[in-house]
């Protein structure tokens, strides 16, 4: 029996290459500005909602009043376009109505001419009567056809006017999209925990200029941590998710600590790595790669609140258990 397969076939697969880790957030500035205050102290415990750093509003808050103002001006015009709208639909029924009396003014010249043409054929009449009736009805035809002009052409500006209250409505939303942004912008300001743990040391100084994405502080979730555990490749042939797992922490001899294990990782560190090695080159040398385990833990034997992130665990993954390969 070889060296690896026997290394395989042991019951309790043990490794010193793994440490305690936790699901750390980077707390980043969002926008720029000049650190106003610092809030919360070195390794100080935090909770969800907790403001950490204050950055100088001054600059928002003017963009978020200037927002607010730029809303009130998108308002008035577009009260403004109705006011013109109503006031055009006003004009448009004046003109209609003067289109009117040139209908009725037409229809009394036509049938004043219908009157003289009768009366000529029987000689009734006289011919500058006539004339008169053909120049009054021409000339009532031709104010009708400017007044329908007019009443065409007002009718248009509604149109027109339409447009414009569009645009000022489009307008309208463009700047109350500005003020969510000035008012988001100023709720950054606000740099505030997204968790319960406790706080880093500060990256940053009061006086200190930040821009968008500086770091300015870590908050780690304690006592919510878990194991990281770096087997070789020749010991996971039994090693399954949801096998027990005792753990020693470096820190803490003579504690015994229980867990689970709950997944494996898809890749070899090397995979990771930022210059991954290309064993297709050169001579090579078979070197055990190494395949992260998480484990979590169950029972932190009264360690919870002195556990750290980074601590060197040695933990002991118990294969015996029988354990579903879909898992």
């Amino acid at each position: 029996m070889g060296w690896g397969e026997w290394v395989a076939g042991r019951i309790d697969q043990r490794t010193d290459d793994a440490y305690l880790k936790a699901d750390t957030s980077p707390i980043s500035s969002q926008i720029s500005g000049q650190v106003k205050a610092v809030l919360v102290g070195d390794f100080e415990p935090v909770k969800a909602g907790d403001e950490l750093v204050q950055i100088d509003d001054s600059d928002y808050a003017a963009q978020l009043a200037r927002a607010k103002a730029a809303i009130g001006s998108a308002e008035a015009k577009i009260q403004n376009a109705d006011s013109q709208i109503v006031l055009q639909q006003k004009i448009i029924a004046q003109s209609e109505a003067v289109v009117g009396e040139v209908v009725a003014d037409r229809d009394r010249a036509r049938a004043e001419y219908d009157r003289q043409q009768a009366a000529s054929s029987e000689g009734w009449t006289t011919a500058q009567k006539r004339e008169n009736a053909v120049a009054d009805l021409r000339r009532f035809e031709a104010q009708l056809i400017e007044k329908q002009a007019d009443v065409d052409a007002q009718r248009h500006k509604i149109d027109v006017l339409q447009t414009q209250k569009q645009q000022a409505e489009a307008e309208l939303a463009s700047r109350k999209a500005d003020l969510e942004i000035a008012r988001i912008n100023l709720a950054r300001t606000r740099i505030v925990s997204p968790i319960n743990g406790f706080a880093s040391a500060s990256r940053v100084r009061i006086g200190q200029f930040v821009s968008a994405g500086t770091r300015v502080i870590d908050v780690v979730p304690l006592p919510y941590l878990y194991v990281l555990a770096n087997y070789k490749e020749t010991q996971l042939s039994r090693i399954r998710p949801g096998q027990t797992a005792t753990l020693t922490i470096d820190a803490f001899p003579g504690h015994m600590l229980t867990g689970h294990v709950v997944d494996l990782s898809p890749a070899s560190g090397s995979e990771f790595a930022l210059l991954p090695p290309d064993n297709a080159t050169g001579n090579f040398t078979k070197v055990a790669q190494r395949i992260a385990v998480r484990i979590e833990i169950d029972h932190a034997d009264g360690l919870g609140n002195l556990l750290r992130p980074g601590m060197s665990v040695v933990p002991t993954i118990h294969t015996d258990e029988k354990v579903s390969l879909a898992n």
